[in-house]
């Protein structure tokens, strides 16, 4: 294979950027960085706590001791993660037609997309006769194992990026056989959270690979991670030519990186390339046959750069949102129970056909149970049978909780009305970065989930919603339901299970459920039973948000449940009859840095925005914000008791500044905005119910 020379100049320049430096400085302040890139390197390792306390797979304190350089031992179950890891990466095979023309590597990292090089495939062309082969390695006893092949499919998928040396490109379904299906395979999640290295020149980062085409190659345990840049790492590897779009995992084998090039030995005068044998390798037609190259640093791209990209450039594509789903947990191969009773009469056969698509990272796969005598496979996926004396008993409580969510229907949901308040106020929506984001309805192309007076954009990784918006109706002939509350939690069958929390998160966490667009809010409607309807709908998994219990209950003595009543109930009353309405939103702060708990960025700061009419019927609106994050860090998540250790500190903030930090569109209500200049502020802290009332009382 052979790479351009604008590459290789670009690479050597960054190595020699940070090499140097003087030169780093000088490159470091060329190149354009946000503010949330800019983190601390305290709280790298913070990040990296967290992370390795979420994955779960050794004791965190072991694994962060390992992961900063002091311990070089790891658990027996660090070769059943390698394993795992390994299988889903392939060597790539480069063809036009019958003919070889060279070799990379590549992974899989959704049910349908490789990822690999630019410089591998340059355009759609490139990859129409290539095909990736899984398993090209050896067994125990040091003889090949027989390769899985698969063709790849161009023509379906396919898109690459120069800058940034990526490309991904579909691939068939089944392999050339037509015996083995691609989902078998697996992938790896693309995880653009931060915290998955932090030790600059103390963890280690590992690298599977086909260097020359050759069987697979494990670099592993000795490879330095060595400098974090803006869009790249270096780190120290043994890596050659057909390494090209291997993947790059810390410790816990999650991924970190793309390895794209590495830096090639020059002469003196840095005018050639050398091989290793110190003679000058000459280009041809502006490249450089990489076979000859002697290597002296690796560089990969950042995954979570990668991530920013492809959504930016592919938000509506509905291959690439497969991206966004965590790939799936392992499954056992049987599923049995003796103690459970059968849930079919005489003694019938069940069948649990769990899908690929269906599979979730949190502990539960989505399962349909069918009677289907003799023991017929249920088509769809790979079927695991169940004795007929029962079934696990948490497959069984998920397979009627799926039943139940399946038989919803929102065919009479309008949702929140713009036009409510008397002019139109549309509802925020998300913005260029963030839209990409959004969990799409299936078979369209709509974000908004409509429910009875309240309307939902769900954020497809973080799990929970973007915005929620409200209508609230203060008029006693409206509501009229005085039943006693009971919340039953389900997810909505309009988006996908795996853009959704569940009951398994919530479980033993200490989270709250917390309602966006509250329940009391929608409890109204032109008869009692409509408006116990409409109000029940609010357990949504998709209006929620984990919140510690303190900061959720209205019945506490926070600020936030003050706010709402005094806002939203005593406001109302200052209208009369008909007229009582209020329009609400409410959301996550979503921050780079957020903690992790179980696989899952737990926001630490909320927002509400409040609009509604003064005596004079005057419209306006009202931003507040409340912040949990400067008491939570270097807290264990996992072992917080959030009613002892929690302080909440409420703001009220400008509409602009909220637009910013939610990355939401909220122009329609900046002229309504009470904040006003506020002597030049962004945000001011509300300390009392005092205060509160004199900040909305203007």
């Amino acid at each position: 294979m052979k790479v351009s020379l604008e590459q290789l100049e670009a690479c050597s320049k960054r190595y020699e950027a940070w090499k140097s430096p003087e030169s780093a400085s000088e490159y470091e302040s060329n190149v354009p960085r946000k503010a949330k890139d800019a983190v601390a390197p305290s709280q790298n390792l913070d990040n990296r706590k967290r992370m390795l306390r979420d994955a779960g797979l050794e004791p965190a304190d072991f694994a962060f001791e390992r992961a900063i350089g002091k311990n070089d031992s790891v658990y027996s179950n660090f070769t059943e993660i390698l394993n795992a890891a390994k299988s889903k990466v392939g060597r790539i095979v480069i063809k036009e037609s019958a003919s070889v023309l060279g070799y990379a590597t590549g992974f899989m990292v959704s049910d349908r997309l490789m990822l690999t090089n630019w410089h591998v495939f340059n355009d759609a062309v490139d990859a129409r006769d290539s095909e990736i082969q899984f398993n090209h390695e050896y067994d125990a006893t040091g003889r090949p194992k027989t390769p899985i092949i698969f063709k790849l499919a161009p023509e379906e998928f396919f898109f690459s990026d120069q800058g940034l040396d990526y490309c991904l490109v579909a691939v068939q379904p089944f392999d050339v056989k037509g015996l083995t299906a691609l989902a078998s395979i697996g992938y790896h999640f693309l995880n653009p959270v931060l915290g998955k290295l932090a030790g600059e020149g103390q963890e280690f980062v590992n690298v599977i690979h086909h260097p020359d085409g050759d069987f697979m190659q494990l670099s592993i345990r000795e490879n330095r991670f060595v400098k974090l840049m803006d869009n790249t790492l270096w780190y120290e590897a043994d890596t050659s030519q057909g390494s090209s779009g291997s993947p790059v995992f810390n410790d816990q084998f999650q991924l970190v990186a793309l390895h794209h090039m590495g830096v090639a030995q020059k002469s003196a005068d840095g005018k050639h390339y050398l091989d290793i044998d110190g003679n000058i390798i000459q280009p041809v037609n502006g490249k450089i046959d990489t076979t000859r190259i002697k290597w002296i640093a690796n560089e990969g791209i950042r995954i979570s750069k990668l991530i920013e990209h492809l959504f930016s450039q592919f938000g509506d594509d509905p291959i690439v949102n497969g991206i966004k789903i965590p790939a799936p947990a392992n499954i056992p191969l049987s599923i049995q129970s003796e103690e459970q009773q059968p849930l079919v009469p005489n003694g019938e056969s069940i069948q649990i056909s769990i899908p690929t698509s269906s599979l979730q990272a949190n502990g539960f796969v989505q399962v349909s149970v069918q009677n289907r005598p003799g023991g017929t496979a249920t088509p769809g996926g790979p079927s695991f049978g169940v004795s007929s004396s029962g079934l696990n008993p948490e497959l069984e409580l998920e397979a009627l909780k799926i039943s139940k969510e399946d038989a919803l229907d929102f065919s009479d949901c309008e949702g929140y009305d713009p036009g409510f308040m008397g002019v139109k106020l549309p509802l925020p929506q998300p913005n260029k970065a963030l839209l990409p984001f959004a969990a799409k309805l299936k078979g369209s192309d709509e974000i908004e989930l409509k429910y009875h007076h309240f309307t939902v954009i769900q954020h497809a990784i973080r799990k929970m919603p973007m915005v929620s918006g409200i209508n609230v109706n203060g008029n006693p002939s409206m509501r009229l339901d005085n039943s006693e509350r009971e919340d039953d939690w389900l997810r909505d069958n309009r988006i996908d299970r795996e853009a959704q929390l569940n009951e398994a998160f919530y479980t033993k966490s200490g989270f709250d459920r917390g309602h966006m667009s509250r329940r009391e809010d929608a409890n109204w409607g032109e008869t009692a039973e409509d408006a116990k309807r409409f109000a029940d709908l609010t357990c949504m998994h998709t209006n929620a948000c984990p919140q510690a219990p303190k900061l959720n209950r209205s019945t506490s003595k926070g600020l936030w449940g003050k706010l709402e009543k005094v806002i939203l109930e005593e406001g109302a009353k200052q209208e009369s009859g008909a007229a009582a309405k209020i329009s609400v939103f409410n959301g996550p702060i979503f921050a780079e840095n957020d903690p992790v708990f179980k696989g899952i960025q737990v926001p630490m700061e909320f927002w509400k925005l409040v609009v509604w009419r003064d005596a004079k019927r005057k419209l306006k609106a009202t931003a507040f914000k409340l912040s949990q994050a400067n008491v939570v860090g270097g807290i264990d998540f996992e072992a917080l008791d959030f009613d002892k250790n929690m302080e909440f500190q409420e703001f009220q903030c400008s509409i602009e500044s909220l637009a910013k930090l939610t990355q939401l569109d909220f122009k329609a209500y900046l002229k309504y905005d009470t904040f006003g200049k506020k002597a030049g502020k962004k945000e001011v802290k509300i300390d009392s119910l005092e205060s509160l009332m004199l900040e909305i009382g203007e």
